[in-house]
């Protein structure tokens, strides 16, 4: 009987025992899910993903300042006519970049510059300016003259031209009249009679520093360094008096959309891109150049320009 207690004590000694144990170990296993996900490790590889996915948000959202010219950057050069300025930005609007300039020539403290860009454009028959103040120049200076004539080269020669051929010689004042119709074969022909170097030689005589011409009479500008052009020719910068009125009498037969309308003396050149003039009237002038990605306000903006001038001298 002893010997049956003594067993059944042993069995259930053991069997808490085997309890015991198998509980431990529960508890271990349970402390070791509790402190996995707390580990450094775990915690860190989590905040890492919840940073650089606000990181790459935020870069995503912030704005290229530099390559956007907003229209909320419209400014005015010191001194500019605060009424002239409010009108030309009320013309020109606020969904296209542009620069205006007015400038009266019997009053320098009369002016206007107005612009959310100074960077210089493509421009196209705007260019001409350049070139036909540089033909005046050489004939100025005596390299040209009304008998000089061009021969018509391969490389003159535009595709389709049907006008000058290749081999013939023309005089420069046709050669001229033609290139002011645009017509390649003579802006080609002229342009390597002269040189690409002394076309930009003349453009910075006149003050226009930003201009860059290209070899087929393209290039850059701006509206300032064509207003500094014009305005230089009116006071004899460059060339002397006799030969600056045949630039502006040769202007005279030009009119964009930015002087459609006007009247008086009205010396202008201009295409979609670029305008610029000189507008006489009742004893008094002014200048006026525009650059803009939308010419469709060029001519209003032209009058309106015109309309402040002829009030501010009445």
């Amino acid at each position: 009987m002893k010997h049956k207690v003594l067993i059944g004590s042993l069995i259930v000694t053991l069997f808490a025992f085997i309890l015991y144990t198998s509980s431990l170990k529960r508890v271990e296993n349970a402390q070791l899910k509790v402190i996995e996900p707390n580990s450094g490790k775990v915690t860190k590889g989590k905040k890492k993903a919840k940073e650089s996915k606000v990181q790459k948000l935020e870069k995503h959202q912030e704005p290229k300042v530099n390559s956007i010219e907003y229209s909320n950057h419209v400014k005015a050069k010191k001194g500019s006519n605060q009424k002239l300025v409010k009108q030309i930005k009320k013309v020109m609007g606020i969904d296209d970049s542009f620069q205006v300039v007015a400038q009266d020539l019997t009053n320098s403290s009369h002016y206007a510059v107005v612009s959310n860009t100074d960077k210089a454009h493509d421009a196209g028959k705007t260019m001409r300016l350049f070139l036909l103040i540089a033909l005046y120049e050489q004939e100025q200076k005596g390299k040209m003259g009304a008998r000089t004539a061009i021969k018509i080269s391969k490389k003159d020669k535009a595709k389709g031209d049907k006008m000058f051929q290749v081999g013939i010689t023309y005089g420069v004042s046709y050669l001229r009249s033609a290139m002011l119709k645009d017509n390649k074969t003579a802006i080609n022909a002229l342009t390597r009679k002269i040189g690409i170097n002394n076309i930009d030689r003349v453009a910075r005589q006149m003050g226009a520093t930003k201009t860059k011409v290209a070899k087929d009479m393209t290039g850059q500008t701006t509206a300032n360094d064509l207003a500094r052009t014009m305005i230089g020719l009116y006071q004899g910068q460059v060339l002397n008096r006799q030969y600056a009125s045949r630039v502006l009498g040769t202007l005279a037969k030009q009119r964009p959309s930015l002087v459609t309308g006007l009247s008086g003396g009205i010396y202008a050149i201009g295409d979609d891109d670029f305008a610029v003039a000189i507008v006489q009237s009742n004893g008094r002038a002014y200048c006026m150049s525009v650059w803009s990605t939308q010419h469709k306000n060029f001519n209003k903006l032209g009058k309106t320009i015109n309309n402040w001038f002829i009030k501010k001298h009445k």
